[in-house]
């Protein structure tokens, strides 16, 4: 595999210079010096520019998971979402991701626009914003946000999750904080936040499935850091959105409560850090976990007690610090790669069977996980090779000037670089949006 630098995209050649051009004109490697001259703003703006050019549902606003490279997408029909095919989950169909991805993109679009303030800014994190809404707008469970819609605009699947409800949350209370939205959109954003977090307090915590009996995907109350800052963060989010003092009450009250088998606070277990393994052997949840990570950053920032900030500050600074090894997988990546995508989902209704409930729908999925792989071995290439490491980059930029200047420096640039944009099927590219703006976070704290 060749670990030399590929070259980058037009705007790039621009920052870089002639000399770059020639370079890349002769099929050269990247200099040192190139690199150094192509800022990460500028790399990150070429991938906002390719997610907006292709995997943005534009009925909607809401990001695809993956398409071709000229746009193609096959969105389920009616019936697909009706019958759970290929699973109720809709793994490996484009619309499986809207909420996750877009509300992590909106935290990226926020602080793009406290950096650029300019119009296209807050065009494109309205845009995002609206999408969240639409998709949230659609469920007549509350508590429910669907993970995107079918082709007729209004069908969904039944399950949804924590990973698709938290960072929906998350997305839009960044939204609000922004001070982008007029008052009448920060007013209806508030209100859907609310009843929804309500929802998911009555039903204990956990997230419902679209119809009550297909059951439930995911907690956000278990013994774990990832939980543990989620679950923290809503309950201190909701009393910054709402000023009900219930809401800091139960969270300085489920701040100390001892829970797991080692009858730990979930401030001590916040202090641990993330831990990123998969279900299979060398998996790893970097992409799901950084939206554990931006719950940390967010916790910490709104902490007035210093040594629970301290606690958390810890937490950060060893998520950071797990995620550094995850950088070195960018240099797997080769943009001459030729592996097959294949974006035509419904082979995978051969293996389709009836489920009852979620736990079944998970099962099917998983199941169908390695037929997807060995059809679209570019699936899990990049990511391996991308949605990995640029999350495992933004987990460090997330912790804090001191963790990003030790664990990442110029290895940013380095691996912005290698990548091609254009190149890509699927779209978790978008956090090099969240990773070249991550300073707005601090014009936001003034």
């Amino acid at each position: 595999m060749d670990d030399s630098l590929p070259t980058v995209k037009r705007r790039a050649f621009l920052k870089g210079g002639l000399a770059a051009v020639a370079s890349w004109q002769m099929g050269g490697a990247w200099s040192e010096a190139q690199v150094q001259s192509t800022s990460v703003e500028a790399m990150a703006e070429d991938a906002h520019q390719e997610i907006w050019r292709r995997f943005i549902d534009k009925r909607l606003d809401v990001l695809f998971h993956y398409v071709g490279l000229n746009g193609e997408v096959i969105l389920p029909t009616a019936d697909h979402c009706v019958a759970s095919q290929p699973n109720g989950m809709s793994w490996s169909t484009p619309i499986e991701d809207g909420p996750f991805f877009g509300g992590l993109y909106l935290d990226g679009l926020c602080n793009r626009w406290r950096v650029k303030r300019d119009e296209e800014s807050a065009e494109k994190a309205h845009r995002i914003a609206a999408g969240l809404m639409k998709l949230a707008e659609r469920s007549e469970t509350p508590g429910f946000v669907p993970r995107g819609l079918g082709a007729d605009g209004k069908s969904h699947y039944p399950a949804s999750s924590e990973d698709q409800v938290f960072p929906w949350f998350y997305g839009l209370w960044c939204y609000v904080r922004s001070g982008l939205p007029t008052e009448t959109e920060r007013v209806r954003i508030v209100d859907k936040l609310r009843s929804t977090v309500v929802a998911l307090e009555g039903h204990q915590w956990r997230v419902p499935c679209a119809r009550l009996e297909f059951g439930y995907r995911g907690t956000f109350v278990r013994p774990t850091a990832h939980d543990a800052a989620r679950f923290l963060f809503l309950l201190r989010a909701m009393h910054q959105l709402t000023s009900e003092e219930r809401w800091l009450t139960q969270y300085h009250e489920r701040l100390q409560e001892k829970l797991g088998p080692g009858m730990k606070s979930r401030l001590e277990i916040c202090a641990e850090g993330l831990e990123y393994g998969g279900h299979g052997k060398g998996e790893t949840y970097l992409w799901t976990h950084s939206m554990s990570q931006a719950a940390l950053r967010a916790l910490a920032d709104a902490e007035t007690d210093a040594s629970i900030r301290e606690a958390y500050q810890r937490g950060l600074t060893a998520s950071a610090e797990k995620a550094a090894v995850h950088l070195e997988r960018a240099r797997r990546y080769d943009p001459a790669n030729q592996f097959a995508f294949d974006t035509d989902w419904r082979f995978l209704n051969s293996s389709w069977k009836q489920q009852a409930n979620c736990e079944e729908a998970i099962a099917l999925g998983r199941a169908q996980l390695p037929l997807w792989a060995d059809r679209n071995p570019r699936s899990p290439y990049e990511d391996d090779t991308v949605r990995e490491p640029l999350f495992a980059a933004w987990i460090i930029c997330l912790a804090g000037k001191e963790a990003q200047q030790r664990l990442l420096g110029d290895k940013l640039q380095e691996m912005l670089a290698r990548y091609q944009w254009r190149g890509m099927y699927t779209a978790t590219f978008f956090v090099a949006v969240n990773l070249a703006y991550e300073g707005g976070r601090l014009k936001a704290q003034g």
